[in-house]
């Protein structure tokens, strides 16, 4: 009897979210009208695929008021130092061939090129069990850093709708358009990764994992957030004791993999923490007993 008013439970609480998610905008069609320039997104080679699920920008938060709570400000000027010295880094540091990566910094940009969803699940289903957490700790657990992710995405892609910023390999290889003297162009340039069919502006990545260890903080009382996170990708299970270990180590993958300048990586994890904030300061809120 307790195990189907369980799943009698639980279909029901399915069924008010498909009816609460009804018409929050995925699948919209939104094109990206921009035409190409310099500083402005274009596909990216080999497959010069059209901007990748472009709703997520628009799409209703679970959480946030709007995707364009935590918007940051314009990409540093093409002309500016700041440009400069960011694409000659992930210039030198994010080549297919010729890097100067060291080889345990090429492990770091293959290990966060797989592990955002499954991987990072799998992470906190061990956590949870390691640390022998009951059901409703556990779900509070999950929810929080869950939702949390998920709403960063859509804040992600609302910077990158919105800026519509290039691509380190169209920076690099346009570079004789960009005014800057500081910037030499090289066409035959190509990153480490393969470069993914959205803008640069801000990190999707970086975003994510910014919210989901900082909503795992809050939920957990504590920095040490203690995740065993195995990447196919780069064959191997790193421990993460701390939350800002595996940031760091995330801002500087997408650098080293060619993909990201760092502004955007740094600018995406901040943005990332403000919703996981967010998310624990107005959600997720503990029940305590009066009389404890």
């Amino acid at each position: 009897m307790a195990k189907q008013r369980g799943i009698q439970f639980g279909e029901r609480a399915a069924a008010r979210i498909i009816k609460l998610r009804t018409g929050d905008g995925r699948f919209a069609n939104l094109p990206f009208t921009v035409p190409p320039a310099a500083g402005v997104w274009r596909p990216t080679p080999p497959t010069f695929t059209p901007f990748f699920d472009t709703w997520l920008s628009q799409m209703r938060p679970l959480l946030l008021k709007s995707n364009s709570q935590f918007r940051p400000g314009p990409p540093p000027a093409l002309t500016s130092d700041k440009y400069a010295t960011e694409f000659n880094e992930v210039k030198k540091f994010g080549s297919f061939t010729g890097s100067k990566r060291t080889p345990k910094q090429t492990q770091t940009a293959l290990f966060f090129s797989d592990i955002a969803v499954g991987p990072l699940q799998a992470a906190l289903r061990d956590l949870v069990t390691r640390r022998h957490m009951d059901i409703s700790d556990s779900a509070r657990l999950f929810a929080a850093t869950d939702l949390s992710l998920a709403d960063a995405a859509g804040v992600a892609w609302d910077s990158k709708f919105h800026f519509g910023f290039w691509r380190p390999i169209s920076a690099i290889q346009l570079a004789n358009t960009d005014g800057n003297p500081d910037t030499a162009a090289d066409p035959d340039w190509q990153p480490l990764l393969t470069t993914p069919p959205y803008p640069e502006y801000v990190s999707g990545l970086t975003t994510v994992m910014g919210a989901a260890s900082r909503a795992l903080t809050r939920v957990l009382g504590t920095d040490r957030i203690d995740l065993r996170i195995t990447s196919a990708a780069a064959g191997v299970t790193r421990h993460y004791e701390f939350a800002a270990e595996l940031n760091r180590d995330a801002i500087n993958a997408r650098v080293w993999s060619g993909i990201h300048f760092r502004t955007s990586d740094v600018l995406g994890n901040n943005m990332g923490k403000k919703v996981g904030d967010w998310a624990l300061d107005h959600y997720f809120q503990g029940i305590h007993d009066d009389n404890d």
